[in-house]
C-alpha cells in the first residue's frame, strides 16, 4: 500500500513538474522568445486616445456673411504597423502617387532641408554661412538613427544626401532618383512614429483618397483617415488687415501651455483671429479606442465629443469693405498712374499705399477698415495644410520682405501715424472758439503770406498765384483751408491749450480698438513735451512751431483710426466713443456669449462753438469755392469734410493726401457715418476723397436710384438701406 502511494505521489510530482516547465517554456516564449511581438500586439489592444480637434469658430460680418469658417476635411495619418524597409518605402511612394493623382499634396518638411532638381539647401539652411554644418546639427537632433561620426565626415550636400537615401533612408535602387526623393520626404516626416500615435502626413485630401485608402488596408498598412476641421476664408483679401490669419502656435506656447494649447496647436496671430483667440478655438475631445496590428480602429470605446468655438460677429459690413479696399486701391492706381485728373505738377507718380476707417458716428463700430497695399491670408492657410508648399512659402516670405516701404503686413489703419494736414484745423478752431480767442464772427486779414521768427509763412492759394483771401472768419478759413487764419489763431490760442482740446479729442493716443490694441500706434502730438524729446539740443517751443502745428505739420502724425474717430465726435456733437469691430460673441448653441455696448467720454465742448466748426466742414463740400465741393455736389443731402496736405518733407515727392468728413450733415439730420482717407503721397487730399465718396455711395444706397414704389411713398434717397 505504501508503495503505491509512493509511486502515486512521483507520477503527480512528475505531472507536476511537466506542467510548470510548460508553463515556464509557454512564459519564455510570451515575455522573452516573441516578448516584444506580444506586448506590442497587447499594447495594440489597450486603450488607445486620440484627439478629436474642435472647429475654430466662424467669423461673420454685421448681417451674418461669413469671412471665416471651419469646414469638414479629411487627414491621412500613419501609425508604425510591422513592415520590412523596403516595404515601407514601396507603401509610402504608392500613397504618394494616389494623393498626385487625386490633386492632393502631402507634408513637405523635408524640402525645408533639401531641395531636388536641382538638388540644394532648403529655407531652413539657406540663409546660415555654414549651410552644411547648419543641415548636420538639424538631422543630428531629429530621431533618424544617424552615424553622427559617419556624417560628420560629410564634406558636401551630395555626401549628405546619398547618406540618407541609401543608409538612412535605405531606398532600392530601383527608384529612380525624383522616386526616391518622394520617399525620402514622406520617410522625414514620419521621423520617429510608433504605434499609437499618429503621425499626420496630409491635410484636406480628397474624398477619393480617403475611399482608397479606406477600402485598400492591406494595400496602405498603418494608414489611417481622419476628420478634421478646416479653416476657410471667404473674401479675405479685402478684409485681410481686420481679419488677420493663423498659424503654428510657436513662441507663443510657453505663454499659452497653461491654458491647456499644445505644442502642435493652431492659434490666431494678428487681427480678430488673434484678439478673440480664446472664444474662437473652442474645446478638443478625445476618443478612446483599439486598434488592430496593422494600426487600424477595430472598437471605439468612448467618445468626448469636440466643442465649436463660439462665432464671433463683427461690426464691419463686407458690401461696405469691399467698396473700401477695392476703391482704396484703385485711387492709389489712378494718382500712381496720373489718371483720371490727377495729372497735376505736384504729382511725382509715387503714391504707394494707405488706409480708410469708417465709423458709425453714434456707437463707435468700425463699418469698414482697409489698409493698401494688403495680402492674402489664404497663403497662411495653405502651408497650414502643407508646410512644403514652395508657392505658399514664398508669397509670405515676400509680404514680410519685399517691398519694405508699402509694408503690406501692416495696418495702416491702426499703425500708422501721418501728418494729418489741414484735416487739423477744425481742431484748432474748436480749441480757439473753446478758449474765448475768437468768436464765430473774428475776421483775420490773410494778406498771401505772414512772417513769423524770420520765416516767411504763406497760404496755398498764394503760392499757386490765385491772390489772397483778405479778411476771413472760421467758416471760410476752413472753408478754403486758409493756412494764415489758421498760423494767426493757432498762435494766438497757444500750443498748449491746442493740446488739451487734441487730447480731449484722443489724438495723440490710443483708441483702445478692441483688435489688434497692442500694436495700436498712439500716434505723435506737437508739445513742447514731444519737442524736448525730440531736438534735446534745441528744446524750446517757439511762436513758428505753434504755427506749423495749427496748420497739421510739426510733429503731429496721427492713425486713420484716430482722425476718423475725432472727425465722429465732431459729427456727433462731442461724444468720443471708443471704437469697436467685435459686436457680439454667440455661442454654438445660438446663445449670446457676450455683445459689446457702446461707451463714450462726453467732452466738454460748447454746441454753439462746434457747430460753428461744422458749419465750416460743410461749407468745404458745398459752398463754392469749397476745396471739396465737386465730389459732393450730386448728392441729395450735405456732408461735411476738410482736406488736407501734408507735406513729406522730401525733394521731388508727392505730398500726403489727408481727408475727413461725415454725413449726412443738414441741419437738423442725425449724421450716421465718419470716415477718414490717408494716401501716402497721395498729392492733395480732395484725391483721397474719391474714396470717401463711394463709400458713402454705397453706404446711402446712391448707386441704385429708388424704384417708383419708394418715390410714391415720400422715401428719401439717403434712407434707402
Amino acid at each position: 500500500m505504501k508503495e503505491k502511494l509512493k509511486d502515486r505521489y512521483l507520477i503527480l510530482a512528475i505531472c507536476i513538474v511537466l506542467a510548470m516547465s510548460l508553463i515556464i517554456l509557454r512564459l519564455a516564449e510570451l515575455q522573452i522568445i516573441k516578448g516584444e511581438y506580444y506586448k506590442e500586439v497587447s499594447q495594440r489592444k489597450l486603450l488607445n486616445e486620440w484627439k478629436v480637434t474642435a472647429p475654430r469658430g466662424n467669423i461673420i460680418d454685421a448681417s451674418g456673411v461669413p469671412i471665416a469658417v471651419s469646414e469638414q476635411g479629411f487627414k491621412l495619418q500613419i501609425v508604425k504597423s510591422p513592415m520590412e524597409t523596403d516595404d515601407l518605402n514601396a507603401m509610402l511612394l504608392d500613397l504618394i502617387n494616389l494623393m498626385e493623382k487625386n490633386g492632393d499634396t502631402y507634408f513637405k518638411t523635408f524640402s525645408k532641408l533639401i531641395t531636388f532638381n536641382p538638388l540644394g539647401y532648403g529655407s531652413y539652411v539657406s540663409d546660415y554661412d555654414d549651410k552644411l554644418g547648419r543641415l548636420k546639427r538639424i538631422l543630428k537632433n531629429e530621431i533618424l538613427g544617424i552615424n553622427e561620426k559617419k556624417l560628420d565626415s560629410f564634406s558636401s550636400l551630395e555626401e549628405v544626401y546619398d547618406y540618407l537615401k541609401n543608409d538612412v533612408f535605405r531606398i532600392n535602387s530601383r527608384y529612380t532618383e525624383e522616386e526616391a526623393y518622394k520617399i525620402m520626404t514622406l520617410r522625414y516626416e514620419i521621423r520617429g512614429y510608433n504605434a499609437f500615435n499618429p503621425i499626420t502626413i496630409a491635410k484636406n485630401v480628397s474624398r477619393e483618397t480617403v475611399a482608397v485608402v479606406e477600402e485598400m488596408h492591406n494595400r496602405f498598412p498603418g494608414v489611417t483617415t481622419d476628420i478634421e476641421p478646416v479653416r476657410k476664408y471667404i473674401d479675405a483679401p479685402a478684409v485681410a488687415h481686420v481679419l488677420g490669419y493663423i498659424g503654428n502656435i510657436g513662441s507663443e506656447y510657453e505663454k499659452l501651455k497653461d491654458e491647456g494649447y499644445g505644442i502642435n496647436d493652431i492659434i490666431g496671430k494678428t487681427g480678430v483671429e488673434l484678439a478673440a483667440e480664446k472664444d474662437l478655438r473652442g474645446k478638443d475631445g478625445k476618443r478612446y479606442i483599439e486598434v488592430d496590428i496593422w494600426g487600424r480602429q477595430t472598437s471605439e470605446l468612448k467618445v468626448e465629443p469636440a466643442i465649436p468655438g463660439n462665432t464671433v460677429q463683427l461690426t464691419i459690413n463686407m458690401k461696405l469693405q469691399k467698396v473700401a479696399a477695392e476703391s482704396l486701391a484703385r485711387t492709389i492706381d489712378d494718382i500712381r498712374n496720373k489718371r483720371n485728373g490727377t495729372n497735376v505738377n505736384l504729382n511725382f507718380g509715387d503714391a504707394y499705399g494707405g488706409a480708410v476707417v469708417a465709423l458709425d458716428v453714434n456707437s463707435g463700430e468700425v463699418l469698414a477698415m482697409a489698409s493698401y497695399p494688403g495680402y492674402d491670408p489664404n497663403w497662411f492657410l495653405r502651408i497650414l495644410e502643407d508646410p512644403g508648399d514652395k508657392e505658399a512659402q514664398q508669397a509670405v516670405s515676400d509680404l514680410f520682405s519685399k517691398d519694405p516701404l508699402a509694408a503690406p503686413m501692416v495696418n495702416k489703419a491702426i499703425q500708422g501715424a501721418f501728418a494729418p494736414g489741414s484735416t487739423y484745423k477744425p481742431l484748432v478752431g474748436i480749441a480757439a472758439l473753446e478758449e474765448g480767442i475768437i468768436s464765430p464772427q473774428t475776421t483775420v486779414n490773410d494778406t498771401g503770406r505772414i512772417d513769423v521768427d524770420g520765416i516767411e509763412l504763406t497760404c496755398m492759394d498764394y503760392r499757386h498765384g490765385l491772390g489772397a483771401h483778405g479778411y476771413i472768419n472760421l467758416e471760410r478759413a476752413l472753408s478754403t483751408s486758409c493756412n494764415i487764419f489758421f498760423h494767426v489763431v493757432g498762435m494766438q490760442t497757444s500750443i498748449d491749450n491746442i493740446v488739451k482740446w487734441a487730447r480731449m479729442f484722443g489724438l495723440g493716443e490710443k483708441t483702445g480698438i478692441d483688435v489688434d490694441s497692442s500694436i495700436e500706434n498712439p500716434g505723435v502730438l506737437a508739445s513742447r513735451e514731444t519737442k524736448k524729446e525730440v531736438y534735446k539740443e534745441y528744446p524750446v517751443w517757439v511762436p513758428i512751431d505753434t504755427a506749423y502745428a495749427s496748420i497739421g505739420q510739426s510733429f503731429n502724425a496721427f492713425t486713420p483710426l484716430q482722425l476718423a474717430n475725432y472727425t465722429a465726435t465732431i459729427a456727433n456733437g462731442g461724444k468720443r466713443y471708443t471704437p469697436y469691430i467685435i459686436k457680439r460673441v454667440i455661442k454654438y448653441d445660438g446663445s449670446i456669449v457676450r455683445e459689446t455696448k457702446p461707451q463714450y467720454t462726453q467732452i466738454p465742448v460748447k454746441e454753439e462753438n462746434i457747430k460753428a466748426v461744422q458749419k465750416g466742414m460743410i461749407a468745404v463740400a458745398n459752398s463754392e469755392d469749397g476745396t471739396a465741393v465737386d465730389l459732393f455736389k450730386d448728392f441729395p443731402f450735405e456732408v461735411a469734410a476738410k482736406t488736407g496736405t501734408a507735406e513729406t518733407g522730401q525733394k521731388n515727392h508727392s505730398n500726403n493726401g489727408v481727408f475727413i468728413c461725415y454725413a449726412p450733415a443738414d441741419p437738423g439730420s442725425k449724421p450716421e457715418i465718419a470716415i477718414a482717407v490717408v494716401i501716402e503721397r497721395g498729392v492733395y487730399g480732395r484725391f483721397g476723397a474719391r474714396v470717401a465718396r463711394d463709400i458713402m455711395m454705397e453706404y446711402f444706397n446712391l448707386n441704385n436710384p429708388p424704384s417708383q414704389d419708394n418715390e410714391a411713398k415720400g422715401i428719401e434717397p439717403e434712407l434707402i438701406r
